[in-house]
This record gives structure tokens, sequence and C-alpha cells, in this order.
């Protein structure tokens, strides 16, 4: 999250609290194919919550801290006994904790803490992060539960623009090929952010990592919902690699940011927004999701033997009571959690159109023998997961006209009880669809030769959708977290082609602008979001690390 800035200090653990640890089996072999990550040869969905060890009240994991084994193992538990199967962390774990991961078989996007905040153009700098990274893959290469490493956490455009693009880029390019050499076949990736770093050529990694948050009222998540604000991600970048939602998440501080969501949330808006995060999730078509977090982080506040009411410290879905409380108690979004793990669809997917043939994809945790779908009140098809809990099939409307369908999918144990239940309403036809089209338009090019910014959007519906009657806008300067200007723009929904056109001034400091706009329509049930974007920058300073 924004103020996730640390890097652990690690001290040995005694190696006589870990003999009783299995040494690491045969590496079992990653691959990425299809926008999916593959282990030992099976399709395999990343569900790795974020989790920090060293990080209870009264720990700060900034500074020097002494591996607690047997917590660590009590949390991975309850970790995978909650349908998670793996972690995703911040700051790169000692051996002795990465061993535990292993016998746990859970699998971990391992985070080595390179600070975002660094002078990337200090040779210096640039040697001691290698030589950091190189100290810790000396043992990490080991074990087969590292899937992907991230090597860095949120950069901000701005520093970017300070040290340089290039002295950026050219970072990253070490610290992957790095990687790469002494961990061959383990996918390298940063975590970006779609609220400051969307614009960001992801492809010179293996997998598109970013952060994001589902707050409603910002940045595209207004324009576009939050499924597409991720999707988009994927779309820009070419379309060639998984993405994994790095962070996702709702504090539940008391203190709020207004309406935008960041804080302020109760226990029960919590779960109910970290299940309908995951839906958005699945529909964007991501290959793995790393909710944040598993426990509240007493120490961002700067007070660690103190919980302050700052959104930061409170986007756990594990509490503690007090300083001296070291187990702590699972809130409601960790109960909500655990349910929708038992299986969770990743096609068909909302805002989807198929030509009458719907692939059918789930990951199911092992408790779930029988998964179902429901439609028009009939079981329409049934099937038992793999052994590896894949559930895959398809459904066929072949020759029927145009027509949104509702499914419901219902998983089952061995004894026959319902464990989830979930919808999806999706529109099928055997010819392909014709959108109503949103356009995005300006004369600028470079906000170095302006003062001001033209917009016209051009809206086009000569289709069998409606339109809802208001247009959606954003003017995201980029000023940190800002997440920019928001507008409703009242359209007519029964014409066929209209234009709105809006003039912003631009701030002088702004060096990186982002342009939103979206769109509801609608077909029976079936509801999409229509939406387009555009990036303008000052000057050339982005175009090394930028989407051209």
């Amino acid at each position: 999250m924004k103020s996730f800035l640390h890097c652990c200090i690690l001290l040995a653990f005694p190696a006589c609290c870990v003999t009783a640890l299995a040494a690491p089996a045969p590496k079992a072999k990653i691959e990425l194919k299809d926008g999916w990550y593959y282990i030992g040869g099976h399709k395999f969905f990343v569900n790795a919550i974020g989790y920090e060890p060293g990080a209870r009240p009264g720990e700060d994991p900034k500074k020097q801290r002494v591996p607690n084994l047997p917590e660590m193992r009590q949390d991975l538990k309850n970790i995978k006994a909650a349908g998670f199967n793996g972690i995703r962390t911040w700051s790169a774990l000692t051996e002795d904790e990465l061993k535990l991961v292993q016998a746990s078989d859970l699998k971990i996007v391992f985070g080595i803490w390179i600070e975002p905040t660094e002078d990337f153009a200090d040779p210096k700098v640039v040697e001691q992060n290698l030589e950091y990274t190189k100290s810790i893959l000396a043992y990490t290469k080991k074990y087969d539960c590292v899937i992907t490493y991230l090597i860095m956490n949120e950069p901000m455009p701005a520093h970017i623009r300070k040290v340089g693009a290039q002295s950026t880029l050219d970072l990253w390019i070490k610290l992957r090929d790095l990687i790469h050499r002494e961990d061959p076949g383990v996918p390298v990736t940063i975590s970006g952010n779609t609220a400051i770093t969307g614009w960001l050529d992801l492809n010179l990694f293996d997998v598109y990592g970013h952060n994001t948050y589902g707050y409603s009222t910002e940045g595209s998540n207004f324009t576009h919902g939050y499924a597409n604000t991720n999707r988009f991600v994927a779309e820009l970048n070419g379309g060639a690699k998984p993405v994994l939602v790095t962070e996702f998440g709702h504090s539940v501080s008391r203190q709020g940011a207004g309406d935008r969501g960041y804080g302020g949330n109760t226990l029960e808006e919590q779960a109910q927004e970290m299940t309908r995060d995951y839906r958005d999730l699945l529909d964007s078509g991501a290959a793995g999701l790393c909710p944040f977090y598993y426990a509240d982080g007493w120490w961002k506040g700067g007070e660690p033997s103190v919980h302050n009411d700052t959104p930061e410290e409170w986007f756990g879905f594990w509490g503690f009571k007090n300083v001296n409380d070291r187990t702590g108690y699972p809130r409601p979004a960790w109960y909500a959690l655990t349910e929708y793990n038992q299986s969770l669809v990743a096609s068909p997917r909302n805002q989807q159109f198929y030509l009458n043939e719907v692939p059918v994809e789930a990951f199911v945790g092992p408790q779930v023998k029988r998964f179902k779908i429901i439609y028009q009140d009939a079981v329409l098809w049934e099937a038992a997961p793999d052994a590896y809990g894949y559930v895959s099939g398809k459904l066929s409307f072949a020759g029927e006209d145009l027509k949104d369908r509702e499914f419901v999918f219902e998983s089952y144990n061995a004894q026959g009880r319902l464990l989830k239940y979930e919808s999806v309403v999706v529109l099928t036809g055997k010819e392909p669809i014709v959108w109503p089209t949103l356009e995005l338009r300006t004369p600028v090019t470079d906000l170095d030769k302006t003062k001001e910014v033209q917009v016209e959007y051009r809206l086009a519906n000569n289709t069998v959708f409606s339109l809802g009657s208001e247009l959606r806008t954003i003017f995201a300067p980029h000023h940190g977290w800002d997440p920019g200007d928001t507008y409703r723009r009242a359209i007519d929904p029964k014409l066929k082609q209209q234009s709105v056109s809006e003039t912003f001034k631009l701030p002088g400091d702004c060096f990186v602008l982002g342009l939103y706009a979206g769109i509801d329509i609608r077909y029976g049930k079936f509801t999409k979001t229509i939406y387009a974007q555009k990036f303008l920058f000052r000057g050339t300073w982005a175009d090394p690390i930028r989407i051209q």
C-alpha cells in the first residue's frame, strides 16, 4: 500500500529450531502460457495472501528483527486452511522462514525490497542492490515454493522522473537478468499501481504485476469500473503475459477519506468488498491475486506499540486486541474469503460476449467434489474437479440468437453440502457483436507545449444496446496519490452520434496526465462499461519506460 516502505535487516535463526523441516524437493517447472501460470505442467491460479512476518503489535519490520518460526508456522496453517495457495511478501524472508513456506506446501511471491526512493542513477546504489539481491538468491533458488520475484513496490512517477527513466529501466533490467541467471525459470516483476503507473510498459518483466484498490470514486475505477481498470493493464501492454494483482484491500480504520473508501469501512463492508473485488478481478482475466493483507500493521503510523487510527494500520483480515496479543482474531473478511476460496470461477466472466460457446474454468479447494452450473432453474452442466482442483468444460448454445444469460455456479462437498454459490451474467450470440464506441480525442501531444488541455469525447451507438444517461470522465494530473478530478456529463441515450467537449487548465507541475472516460451500456440483464483512456507527458522524460 502507499506507505509500504521498508527494508528489513534479517538475523539468522538458530539452526536447532528448524532441524525437523524437510529438505527442498526437486523444483517443479514454472511456465507462463496464454496469460497463465503452469506449475509442474498444471494450470495454476495464484491466490497468495499478503503476509509479513515481524509486523505484529510492538514490532517494526523496518528495523532489525529475529524470525519467530512458531508464530509463522501457525500463520501459514491458518492461511492454508482458509483456501489460499500462497503468500506474497515485501521484504525478503530468511532461509529458515522460507523452509517453513516450503514445508507448508504453500507457494510464495517473494519480495526483494529494492527501495523505490533510492537514486537509481548512482552506480554505488545499483551495485549494492545487485549484491543484496544475489545474497538472497543464494538460498531462494533452492526452493520451488518461490514462483515469482517482486523487486520493487510502487515506484512513484515523480521519483522516476527525478533520477531518470533510463536509469530506472537499467536497474530493473539488471535485477531481472540477475534473477534469471541465478534462478532460471522463475518469473520477475515489480508491483506498480494502477493509480500512478498505469502508463508503465511492463513487457520488460515476465508478468504484469500491479497493486490496485477498488475505491469506486478514485481514478479509472470511477470511469471504467474496477474490473476494467485491471483489464486495461493487460490490454495496454499487449495482453501477452499473465496479470498478477499484487495488492488489493479495504481498511477498517475509523478514520476514513470521505466516499473514496480509503479507510472508514465497517468490518462487514470490508468482508463484502473483498469478495466483490475477487469477482471483479477474476472478471478482469487476472492470473493471480494477492489480497492485502493477513494482519494489521501497527508499525505504519510510526508507533509499533500503538494501534493508531490511520487507514494504513487497519487493512488486516486478522486483528490484535492489544500489544501483548500474539495470536490475533479473525475478522468477518477472513470468513468471507475462506468461503469464497472454495471455488474461484475464472470463466465465464461478467461483461463478456461469447460466440455461443462459453468456456468454463474454475479452481476449487480440496473440499469441493462436485461443481454445477445452474441456468434457468435447472442443472445445465456439472463435473468433478481433477486431482489438482481444476474444472474445465464448455457450454454450447449453437445457432441461438443474441441472449443475456445468468449462470449460477454451485460447489458441493463429498456429502452433497453446498459450500459456495455465485452468479455471472454474460451475453451470447451466433454473430460477432457490434459494440457502441467511445472515443477520447485531444490535440495535445506534449504537455510542455500547452497550458490547457482540450478533450473531446465522442459516442456512437447504432446497436442493440441502450446507453446510460451519463458519461463519466476524469482529469488526473498524477500529483502523487491524488485521484484526479471526476465529472459526470449528462448525455442523451437516444442519440446515435454525440460528443462532449471540455477544456482543463493544466497545473504547472503536471508531468504525466491521465484522461479517462466511461459509460455503461445494457442489453437485458447484461451490463458492460465501454471506456477509453489516454496518457500525456511533459517532454520525453518517460519515453524509455512508458507504453508507446
